[in-house]
C-alpha cells in the first residue's frame, strides 16, 4: 500500500491565498475594472469633447417623475452650449495641427459605462430621486461641553441645482 505525503500550507501561504481572495472580492463589488479607453480615432479627424452646465428648475410638486422630466429639460438646454464648446475646442486643436476642422462625422453624449453610478442620473438609482435622506448634526452638552451626533431620516425628494452634460464630437480635418 503505497501512502501519499500531504503538506499543509503555512501561514504565509494561508495569508497570501486569504489577500488574493479578498482583492478580487473588492474588484468585484466595486463594479469591475475600469472601463476601456476609447479606440484611437481615424486618420485626418479631429475629436473634441466638452461639458456644459445648466440650472434645474425644480418643479412645484416633486416626484421621480416631475424631477426627471426638469433634468432633461436642463440637459436639452445645456446640450447646444456643450456643442459650441466642442467646436472651439476642435478649431484650437486643428488650427495647433495646421488644419481645419471640417464637417461634424461623429458625436457621442458621453455617459457612465455600464454598472458605474453617475450623479446625475438620479441621486438614489438611475431616474430614482425620491427616497430616505439623512439629516446629520452635532448637539453640544451644556453640562460638560462634549458633543454628541444625532442623526434622522426622512424621506423627501431633493432636485439638483444643476446638471451637466458631456458630448464629444468628431470632425473631418483637411489642410489649412
Amino acid at each position: 500500500m503505497k501512502r501519499s505525503h500531504i503538506t499543509l500550507p503555512t501561514a504565509a501561504a494561508a495569508a497570501a491565498v486569504a489577500a488574493v481572495i479578498a482583492a478580487a472580492a473588492v474588484a468585484l463589488a466595486s463594479g469591475g475594472p475600469p472601463p476601456a479607453p476609447p479606440a484611437d480615432p481615424a486618420a485626418n479627424t479631429v475629436v473634441a469633447t466638452a461639458s456644459a452646465q445648466s440650472r434645474v428648475v425644480a418643479p412645484p410638486r416633486r416626484s421621480n417623475a416631475t424631477i426627471e422630466a426638469a433634468m432633461r429639460a436642463a440637459r436639452a438646454r445645456a446640450l447646444p452650449r456643450a456643442v459650441a464648446a466642442a467646436r472651439n475646442e476642435a478649431d484650437a486643436l486643428a488650427a495647433a495641427a495646421g488644419l481645419r476642422a471640417g464637417t461634424v462625422i461623429g458625436i457621442r453624449r458621453d455617459s457612465s459605462p455600464l454598472g458605474y453610478w453617475d450623479q446625475d442620473s438620479g441621486r438614489f438609482g438611475p431616474a430614482v430621486w425620491c427616497g430616505r435622506v439623512y439629516d446629520g448634526r452635532r448637539l453640544r452638552r451644556s453640562a460638560d461641553g462634549t458633543t454628541k451626533r444625532v442623526s434622522s431620516f426622512h424621506r423627501g425628494c431633493p432636485v439638483p441645482k444643476t446638471t451637466s452634460i458631456r458630448v464629444t464630437l468628431t470632425y473631418a480635418a483637411r489642410s489649412g
